[in-house]
């Protein structure tokens, strides 16, 4: 199976990165193939609008496209900033609809179907489910625009005073799920 990584933190070495890293290292573990990326190493511009027709930049998305058309799993990961995903996740978010079914049917059988996906999410909020309708955002586009299929969901809370690398617990879950792919 090929699984894709896509850190969409400002930190190509924080807590997103880890746990997005420990999934991978579990597909990869279980015989897997697996890239990873990081927005943060990326120069992603939005879609911009021209007499009504989308222009998609040409960009480093072009770098992801071909990984975006032959994956078999995603893994997508961001932290919590002002109560949602970054703006480099949104960004790369936004820049999915060039496969979305009101881009053309022609642009959406290029992202395969049956996608099974991984989302993470890191706060520094104490409260485990304060975010969890971030999550829910997050696999409501991943399901509906795209097909894919959310098989599981990581969060680590309280990231400031319990970082993510010290939580051996939680890196071992995300090496599981990764495992599960």
């Amino acid at each position: 199976m090929k699984v894709l990584g896509i850190v969409g933190s400002p930190h190509s070495e924080g807590h997103t990165a880890k746990l997005v890293e420990a999934v991978i290292a579990g597909a990869i573990s279980a015989g897997h193939v697996a890239d990873i990326f990081y927005l943060s190493d990326m120069e992603i511009g939005p879609i911009q609008s021209s007499g009504g027709a989308l222009e998609y930049p040409k960009d480093d998305m072009e770098r992801l496209y071909p990984h975006l058309e032959t994956m078999e799993a995603l893994v997508l990961g961001t932290p919590i900033y002002y109560d949602h995903v970054s703006s480099r996740t949104k960004l790369f978010i936004d820049r999915l609809h060039y496969y979305s079914r009101t881009h053309g049917e022609e642009y959406r059988r290029r992202l395969p179907d049956g996608v099974k996906a991984v989302t993470v999410i890191t706060q520094g909020a104490g409260n485990p489910e304060r975010y969890d309708y971030v999550l829910e955002w997050m696999k409501g586009r991943l399901e509906y625009y795209w097909n894919m299929e959310v098989v599981a969901s990581l969060r680590a809370e309280a990231t400031g005073s319990s970082p993510v690398e010290g939580r051996a617990d939680l890196l071992e879950k995300a090496r599981e799920i990764g495992r599960g792919l």
